[in-house]
C-alpha cells in the first residue's frame, strides 16, 4: 500500500463526525443533511394537467382524424388551484389551465393548438372562456387513450420513496423536493470550526509592502477555501513566528475554540521547522510525519483528544496537493458526507511525463468533458 494511502486511512480512522442541528429549509442549500429524507406524500397529491387545453373521456374521441373531428361541449373553465363544479361526462369537456386538476370523469387532456373552438361570441385561444357566459364546444382531431396527457398523482415524488441519505449534500433539486414536501426544518451536520494557523518569519499579509526575502500569505487563503468547499467553517488564528511557544499559544487557542486544526509551514527538516516539537510540547500524539508524495512530501498529522491537527508544508503547492490528496477525505468525514473518500477514475495523459523520482507523483491537470 502506497504510503500517503496509508496516511489517509490512519487519519479517516482517527476522526469521528461533528454533532447535528436543525435548521430551516431556506438556509438548508449546501448544507449535509443528518438524517434520511423519504417523501411523506406523493407529489403532485392530485392528477393535473401538463398544458393548457381541455380535460374530456378518451371514449368520446374514438374515430376521431384529421379530416373528422369530433365536438364536445365545453362546460367548464378551471384554473390551477381551482375546484371544478362540473363532472365530464359523455360529450363534455372542461377547458383547464396548465397545473389544474383533472375533473372527475375525464381521463385524457389535449393542448388548445391541437384544437378548434367554436364559440357563440367568437372568441380565440387567447380569451379565458367563462362556461356561464358563453356557449361554447371544442372540435379534436385525434383519437385519445386513457391517461393521455394526464400527470398522475406521485408522478414527481411517490410517497415512501428515499430522496436522499444522510450525508448527501443539499443541492437545489433536493431544496424545491423538501420545500415540495412542506418540509420547514430538518438535521443536518454542524459545521466544524477549522482554526488556520500561519507559521514562518517570511510571512507578511497580503495588503503589507513586500520586503526583500519576504513573501505573501497567500495558503491562509487557499487552506481556507478549501476547507470551506469540504463543509468546514474556516477560521484563521494568526501568524506564529518561528518559536516553540508562539506557535503554543496559537494552538492552544484553537484547540479550545476548534474541532481542526491545519498549521502551514514549519515542517521540513530545518532548524527552524518547529510545529512538530510544538505539537508534541502540547500534548499531540504524531500519527504520521512525512509522506512519500511529491508536491506534500513534508507534513505532521496529530490528534489529541480525538481532535485532528493537520500540519502542512509552507510551499502553496506542497500544502495544497497534500491537504486535498491525503487529508482532505477525514476532514470530509468530519465534516458529516456520507461518501468522504475519493473517486479515481482512469486517464490518459496527452503528454508523456518523464521526471525521475521517488514515490507517488501527484501532477496538476484538467479534465475537460
Amino acid at each position: 500500500m502506497d504510503d500517503h494511502i496509508k496516511a489517509r486511512d490512519i487519519l479517516i480512522n482517527s476522526v469521528g463526525i461533528v454533532e447535528t442541528e436543525r435548521v430551516k429549509t431556506e438556509e438548508l442549500f449546501g448544507r449535509i443533511i443528518a438524517c434520511d429524507i423519504k417523501a411523506g406524500e406523493d407529489v403532485p397529491s392530485f392528477a393535473r394537467s401538463p398544458y393548457d387545453g381541455y380535460a374530456f373521456r378518451a371514449d368520446d374521441t374514438k374515430g376521431a382524424s384529421k379530416d373528422r373531428g369530433v365536438t364536445l361541449k365545453v362546460i367548464e373553465n378551471i384554473r390551477a388551484g381551482e375546484l371544478p363544479v362540473n363532472k365530464v361526462t359523455e360529450g363534455r369537456a372542461i377547458r383547464l389551465m396548465t397545473g389544474a386538476i383533472i375533473p372527475e370523469g375525464a381521463d385524457a387532456v389535449c393542448k388548445y393548438e391541437d384544437t378548434t373552438v367554436n364559440a357563440s361570441n367568437n372568441c380565440d385561444h387567447n380569451s379565458i372562456i367563462d362556461a356561464h357566459d358563453h356557449d361554447t364546444s371544442v372540435t379534436i382531431y385525434k383519437e385519445y387513450r386513457a391517461g393521455d396527457n394526464v400527470i398522475r398523482p406521485g408522478e414527481d415524488m411517490q410517497k415512501g420513496r428515499v430522496l436522499a441519505l444522510s450525508g448527501s449534500v443539499c443541492d437545489t433539486g433536493l431544496m424545491g423536493a423538501v420545500a415540495s414536501l412542506g418540509i420547514t426544518e430538518l438535521a443536518v451536520y454542524k459545521r466544524p470550526v477549522a482554526g488556520i494557523i500561519s507559521t514562518g518569519d517570511e510571512l507578511v499579509d497580503i495588503d503589507a509592502p513586500v520586503p526583500p526575502g519576504k513573501i505573501r500569505n497567500s495558503n491562509r487563503y487557499t487552506i481556507s477555501a478549501a476547507l470551506k468547499r469540504a463543509g468546514a467553517d474556516p477560521v484563521y488564528l494568526g501568524h506564529a513566528k518561528d518559536d516553540v511557544k508562539d506557535i503554543c499559544s496559537l494552538i492552544d487557542r484553537g484547540f479550545e475554540e476548534c474541532d481542526l486544526l491545519v498549521c502551514t509551514g514549519g515542517v521540513s527538516a530545518g532548524d527552524y521547522d518547529l510545529v512538530p516539537d510544538a505539537m508534541k510540547e502540547y500534548g499531540y500524539e504524531l500519527l504520521v510525519q512525512g509522506v512519500g508524495i511529491k508536491p506534500g512530501m513534508a507534513c505532521a498529522y496529530g490528534v489529541r483528544q480525538g481532535k485532528l491537527m493537520l500540519a502542512l508544508s509552507g510551499n502553496p503547492a506542497s500544502a495544497l496537493t497534500n491537504l486535498q490528496c491525503v487529508t482532505l477525505p477525514a476532514i470530509r468525514k468530519l465534516c458529516g458526507h456520507r461518501e468522504y473518500d475519493h473517486k479515481l477514475i482512469r486517464l490518459k495523459l496527452l503528454n508523456d511525463f518523464n521526471k525521475a523520482g521517488g514515490g507517488t507523483r501527484f501532477i496538476r491537470g484538467r479534465m475537460e468533458i
